[in-house]
Parts: C-alpha cells; sequence; structure tokens
C-alpha cells in the first residue's frame, strides 16, 4: 500500500513539473544603433505560458527569467515589451537633507540625453516586437526612436 502511495505520488509530481521547463533566452537591445542600457524586457505569452522578464545591462544585454534569475522562457509564441531606462547614472552625495533640498530647487530638470524612447515598444497594443521560444543564439532587437 505505501509503496503504491509513493509510486503515485511519484508520477503526479512528474506530471506537474512538465510543462515548466525552460528555454535559455539572451540578448542584446539597441536604440538607433546605440547599446540600451538599464531598460526593461519583458516577454508576455501569447497563448499558454508565463511572463519571463530581464534587464539591460551598461552593453545592452540582458538574459531572460521566468521562475528563478537567468533560467530562460517556457517555449511558446510572446509578444514582447521594451520599457525605457528609468534610474539616473549616480546619486549626488550631499552632507544633509536641507543640502539636498536646495540643490534640487536650484537644479533645472535634466532631460535624458539621447532621443526619447518610443512608446510603441512597452505597449503590448502597439509592440511590432514578437519572439519564437526556443531561439537559436542570441537575440537582438534594434529599436529606432522615429
Amino acid at each position: 500500500m505505501i509503496r503504491t502511495s509513493c509510486l503515485i505520488l511519484a508520477v503526479a509530481l512528474a506530471g506537474c513539473d512538465s510543462g515548466a521547463r525552460t528555454s535559455p533566452v539572451a540578448g542584446v537591445v539597441t536604440l538607433d544603433g546605440k547599446p540600451l542600457a538599464g531598460a526593461a524586457v519583458q516577454f508576455v505569452p501569447q497563448g499558454s505560458g508565463r511572463d519571463a522578464t530581464g534587464e539591460t545591462d551598461k552593453s545592452g544585454a540582458f538574459v531572460m527569467s521566468t521562475f528563478k534569475p537567468r533560467d530562460g522562457v517556457v517555449p511558446g509564441t510572446y509578444k514582447v515589451l521594451i520599457s525605457p531606462p528609468t534610474g539616473t547614472a549616480e546619486p549626488v552625495p550631499y552632507a544633509t537633507a536641507e543640502e539636498a533640498m536646495a540643490a534640487a530647487s536650484k537644479a533645472p530638470a535634466k532631460k535624458p540625453a539621447g532621443p526619447a524612447f518610443p512608446e510603441k515598444y512597452s505597449r503590448p497594443d502597439l509592440t511590432p516586437l514578437t519572439q519564437e521560444v526556443p531561439v537559436q543564439g542570441k537575440l537582438k532587437f534594434e529599436l529606432k526612436s522615429e
């Protein structure tokens, strides 16, 4: 009886894992031919599946994650969303909060360097980017600001 129960449990657990296999996905994102650092990359499944995410480094390179870091993407067809970088390069140290507030009130708002990020790449209803997984080799998403 115990053997039968263990066998049934083992088969059930093996069946639960079969749909969760991932395939490695890595690549690079450029904007107008230049690496896009700090951008969020998201694969949204078209049908069944799970979202996968990644973030570009200073060279525009990314590695996708679904269940744990850098584990890849579940096979299927995806819309690809790329969102613009969100942070600033380096924080400026101030001695006191008052000093920081004074500097913020005097400094003009800085516009990001380079062209504006095109909204179409970050919206699921507008993105022209799609990807089939598994992939062969590294991906390259070449975005245009126009």
